[in-house]
């Protein structure tokens, strides 16, 4: 589920942040928990999507669904491929991806 524009108090809870807008994977600026709220820029619209996992703090988490054998991209580039299917909010690690480039 994406959610735009999360708001707290009045506030905007941003707790990750997308490189770029080509980006598979938002980096997450604090541990965030399984079914929390991972909130970031892009096309400076706030989007908030929920924790498939848990993501420890300056971790990756999937901002869409990823099949295995897609490359994913951070800083605009392949960082290798997904080894097994990585859903919305999914953990994205050396569990899943490979530095391998197709």
């Amino acid at each position: 589920m994406i959610i735009l524009s999360n708001q707290i108090g009045g506030h905007t809870m941003i707790n990750a942040f997308l490189i770029q807008p080509k980006d598979d994977v938002v980096t997450v600026a604090e541990t965030v928990c399984k079914g929390g709220d991972i909130t970031y820029v892009q096309d400076s619209e706030e989007i908030t999507i929920q924790a498939a996992d848990d993501i420890p703090k300056y971790h990756k988490a999937a901002v869409r669904d990823i099949k295995c054998g897609e490359n994913v991209h951070k800083y605009g580039e392949v960082i290798g491929h997904a080894t097994e299917d990585i859903c919305l909010g999914g953990y994205v690690h050396a569990h899943n991806v490979s530095d391998r480039v197709h």
